[in-house]
């Protein structure tokens, strides 16, 4: 099925309840799609530009499928009226206004609509990237004509207010995902506090652990409450929280660390990575997709790094705990820089996990028989099989990021670091005075 048969099928079943919702006359006006408003005294955007009458498309085929009429009046100029000129368009008919904005490095799309016969403004609002703005449309024109009020009959002669209802994502939407990594975390903290202790009371492990949980819940809902930590976000610090956390955990275990000590590594590790997560929030927009890349550089990270440590060792014998605690680390850090200049998609990530997974098993499977020569292990063979598995691990990474980008369109140029370094000095009577430092959006 194309991708404009299913975007058809999906937007019939999003829309056939706002068919049976609506009143009044079936006469839609779609006006041409503008420029937000916040952009009207900005310089015009190209890419916003090419995207308005592909906006306009998919309004009117969205007022279709939702089984209103299609009003066929005169097209007017790309600008956007007042509220009063809205309302006075809106006597007979319904009246759907779009507009599209930029922000960051997504799109700001904007609808509103008036039923007929009223004077109150229902207007939906949400961010979009340009691949999803068929279904995002289809899904806030559903909820723009349930949610817009009915006729209300006035005074003859009165100007009730323009009222404006703003659909705005919750602020920290990502609260639930925050509390719960950071409630667990706590328990091991707590847990990793008893056994540092090197006490053997089990008594005090249930009331540690309970302690931990209860103060990490509660430092999560003062940060959700400080700051506005979205989905995407959540899951972007707890990818900073647990792959360091294995790695300390790991690395711990690979240095023969006394068994009562590790837990601490684990913690310290935890910590100095959530402070990294922090830092790469502070400096750029983190979406979901940022999240899965960051949680996909732990996982490969950990299975690329225990390939490389029995590629070394020429053996497969023993558990590479070294090289996972190193690669989990390295993974993760290099994913969480990679997010902040990439804009994927989580779907587009997974899938390239995917091709990884495939890559190797096919590596694995091709290089099989060198392992099924004699019953004793050969460094030489076990190399090349290990190698063989490495490889392909990677090429199946290329093929599934070239294969998943095709008919993408290129992302609008951006700053590729948020934050630059800078160093002059100032002549003084007696030599010259440096400064550095670094200059940024933080």
């Amino acid at each position: 099925m194309g991708r404009r048969a299913l975007r058809a099928v999906l937007m019939a079943l999003v829309l056939t309840p706002a068919a049976q919702a609506h009143a009044g006359p079936n006469e839609v006006l779609v006006l041409p799609a503008a420029h937000a408003e916040s952009d009207a005294q900005a310089e015009p955007d190209p890419a916003i530009d090419a995207l308005l009458p592909r906006l306009d498309q998919l309004v009117s085929e969205a007022v279709q499928d939702s089984g209103l009429t299609l009003a066929l009046e005169r097209r007017g100029p790309r600008e956007v009226p007042d509220d009063d000129e809205l309302v006075e368009q809106a006597q007979s008919n319904w009246l759907v206004l779009p507009t599209l904005g930029r922000e960051g490095r997504k799109l700001r799309l904007r609808i509103v609509a008036i039923r007929p016969g009223t004077r109150v403004l229902t207007t939906r609002s949400e961010l979009s990237s340009e691949d999803d703005l068929d279904v995002r449309i289809a899904v806030m024109m559903r909820d723009l004509m349930q949610s817009a009020p009915a006729a209300v009959r006035t005074p003859v002669g009165a100007s009730p207010p323009v009222a404006a209802q703003e659909a705005e994502e919750p602020r920290s939407s990502g609260r639930a995902v925050l509390a719960l990594n950071a409630a667990i975390f706590g328990g091991y903290v707590g847990y990793s506090i008893q056994a540092a202790s090197g006490s053997s009371d089990e008594r005090l492990v249930y009331p540690l652990v309970a302690l931990g949980s209860g103060v990490g819940l509660g430092a999560s809902m003062l940060v959700a409450d400080e700051w506005d930590i979205s989905v995407g976000g959540a899951w972007f610090l707890s990818a900073g929280l647990w792959w360091p956390t294995s790695a300390g955990l790991l690395l711990a275990a690979h240095y023969e660390v006394p068994k009562a000590d590790r837990y601490v590594y684990g913690v310290v590790a935890g910590t100095g990575g959530v402070a990294l997560a922090v830092a790469a929030m502070s400096l750029s927009d983190v979406s979901e997709g940022d999240a899965a890349l960051a949680h996909s550089g732990g996982v490969l990270g950990m299975g690329l790094g225990g390939l490389t440590e029995l590629f070394v060792r020429g053996s497969t014998n023993e558990t590479p705990v070294g090289g996972m605690g190193y690669g989990a680390a390295a993974g993760t850090l290099a994913a969480g820089v990679l997010a902040t200049q990439l804009d994927l998609r989580a779907s587009r990530v997974l899938l390239i996990d995917l091709g990884v997974t495939l890559g190797a098993l096919t590596g694995a499977a091709a290089a099989s028989p060198l392992l099924l020569v004699d019953e004793e292990e050969s460094k030489a063979r076990t190399r090349v099989w290990l190698g063989s598995t490495f490889a392909a691990s990677l090429l199946g990474a290329g093929i599934a990021y070239w294969w998943t980008g095709k008919g993408e369109r290129p992302a609008e140029p951006h700053a590729s670091l948020p934050a630059l370094p800078y160093a002059f000095a100032t002549p003084e009577a007696r030599g010259a005075r440096w400064e550095a430092g670094l200059l940024g959006r933080f």
